[in-house]
């Protein structure tokens, strides 16, 4: 075979970058459908168009290698086409948590400083009350669901939908250097303001491989092939929606989106299109199992990956109950996430009910390409012989290698080139990590962040506070809430009672210094707080005393 000249000999040096990806579904099942509610349904054809345009539409609008493109939005199409078109035009694409409060939410728009935002009109509102933080922002690009006029003061370009109609049907896109950045979002810190986790294209490919591998070569209850109906509901705007859309296109799987949080939409899609596979955090899970509409809903058949916090026992019991297939996975926000799922071993249905239960609600074992162990102070791995507690340390290609824009923090976590995951816990004779406790002082409620020291130091505030602390307590729904341990000055005792410190703390979430669901659940007025030998609160035994005073 006659070749030019100037081709002889030279390879091609395959680059893993996130357009490789939509490869295999244009082959394999370009008229596989994607659905957002009952308004937008299209192919995997379509899709791959309306991503040429919007990155044609950006370009237009001057967005270049290196930019930075902010997505607000709901679960939806979008968020699957920004996915692939920002990032493969070379630009960086950020995801805001419109759910955080309204500091945390102006510093994560302020930090990463985008130079196009792309927003629901339905949080134009929010950005009203942040103008001032904008600074970096030159166009602002409207999504407009109900198409109803946008009635806001902000300085609109254009509509979503208008751009992308308008928009050349083709673009240009170039093979780029893997290890530029691909994404950012931003999580919880423990205390202070929020941290922006980025990936890399190789790390994001490499990560939906895995995810692959791990959910289907394995011998599971839970296994995710092309032939699924799959239908998110994780946030999509934190840890890519735990990677199930990236591996999702990656094998053409017919995708259903639910838009704005309604729980009678969801239901109605699972009716109408059969969703075989989804992934949530425990709250939606009891949601789901407890909500009326949910009793007439057959869900025998549904695979559900539980993320973001610890399956509870008996929440499991009631998921299989139902018929519902479930298995726990471990993922932290600077994983990207993934790290383990809880695979049940060979054998697994003739276990007892009781051992089924400890396999599917753990930690798991790590997903291909993840070394994990748990060690003790001194970094030495601990022995997997299932009481041996220490703290929670991994590596894989996919782990954020620091904080965005933060070399402190970052830092902190990489040690001995290993991250240290703040989680504590033990592994057992199977292998399977379980985790006890995290090291840091955050609640996770919901899959959210609760920050206790934040939570502590607004209850201080009260006039009546002599000392305060704040503890995250096991919640059948919710995965932990946060109970208030308050001790009154002498002359407060009689004057200030749970109720008034309810009320006292209401106020902070109705300014939006912290969210609603940061609120604690209870006050509990002691004499004192239980401390530690070395005079710090022992967290420990408060907990026990709290677990011990609900279940009598």
């Amino acid at each position: 075979m006659n070749r030019p000249p100037y081709t002889a000999g030279i390879h091609y040096e395959y680059p893993l970058i996130i357009k490789k990806l939509l490869r295999t579904p244009l082959r394999y099942a370009r008229e596989q459908e994607i659905v957002f509610r009952d308004a937008r349904r299209y192919n995997y054809g379509k899709l791959h168009e309306r991503i040429n345009r919007i990155a044609c539409g950006l370009d237009a609008l001057g967005v270049k290698h290196g930019d930075v493109v902010g997505l607000i939005d709901y679960n939806s199409h979008r968020f699957l086409e920004c996915y692939f078109a920002v990032p493969m035009m070379g630009a960086t694409l950020v995801m805001f948590n419109w759910r955080f409060a309204l500091e945390e939410f102006e510093y994560t728009i302020s930090h990463a400083k985008p130079k196009v935002l792309i927003v629901n009109a339905d949080f134009l509102p929010l950005l009203e009350k942040i103008s001032d933080s904008l600074g970096a922002v030159e166009k602002i690009i409207v999504i407009v669901d109900d198409g109803a006029a946008v009635d806001t003061s902000m300085s609109v370009e254009t509509e979503y939908e208008d751009m992308i109609e308008r928009s050349f049907r083709s673009y240009d896109f170039k093979d780029i250097d893997e290890n530029t950045t691909a994404t950012l979002y931003y999580t919880a810190g423990t205390t202070g303001l929020p941290k922006g986790v980025y990936f890399s294209h190789r790390q994001i490919v490499l990560h939906t491989l895995s995810l692959a591998i791990t959910l289907g070569s394995f011998a599971s209850n839970v296994q995710f092939r092309s032939d699924d109906v799959f239908l998110p509901l994780t946030s999509m705007w934190n840890e890519h929606g735990w990677g199930m859309p990236y591996l999702a296109t990656l094998l053409g799987v017919k995708q259903v989106y639910s838009g704005k949080y309604d729980v009678e939409c969801i239901f109605d899609l699972f009716k109408k299109h059969r969703i075989t596979f989804s992934c949530c955090i425990p709250t939606i899970l009891h949601m789901i199992l407890s909500h009326p509409l949910s009793k007439d809903l057959d869900l025998s058949g549904l695979k559900l990956m539980i993320v973001g916090a610890r399956l509870e026992r008996g929440l499991a019991k009631a998921a299989m109950e139902r018929g519902i297939e479930v298995v726990s996975a471990f993922g932290m926000s600077e994983s990207c996430p993934l790290i383990s799922v809880a695979h049940p071993r060979p054998g697994f249905e003739e276990l007892a009910p009781e051992r089924k239960l400890d396999m599917v609600t753990s930690a798991g074992k790590p997903s291909p390409l993840v070394e994990l162990e748990v060690v003790d102070p001194l970094g030495h791995p601990h022995p997997y012989d299932g009481h041996s507690i220490g703290q929670i340390v991994i590596r894989s290609p996919w782990l954020t290698r620091g904080y965005y824009n933060d070399p402190e923090k970052s830092y902190d976590l990489w040690q001995d080139r290993w991250m240290y995951s703040g989680d504590l816990g033990y592994i057992d004779s199977e292998g399977y990590l379980h985790i006890t406790e995290r090291t840091k002082d955050v609640i996770k409620s919901g899959g959210e962040w609760i920050s206790a020291l934040r939570i502590e130091n607004l209850v201080r505030r009260h006039k009546g506070i002599h000392d305060a602390a704040v503890v995250g307590v096991p919640s059948e729904k919710w995965g932990e809430r946060p109970v208030v341990l308050a001790v009154l000055k002498p002359e407060y005792a009689e004057t200030v009672n749970e109720d008034k410190l309810r009320d006292f703390m209401r106020k902070f979430a109705d300014s939006g210094e912290i969210p609603k669901f940061s609120l604690p659940d209870r006050y509990v007025i002691v004499p004192e707080i239980p401390k530690t030998g070395v005079k710090k609160i022992d967290i420990r035994k408060i907990k026990k005393t709290l677990e011990s005073d609900s279940g009598s």
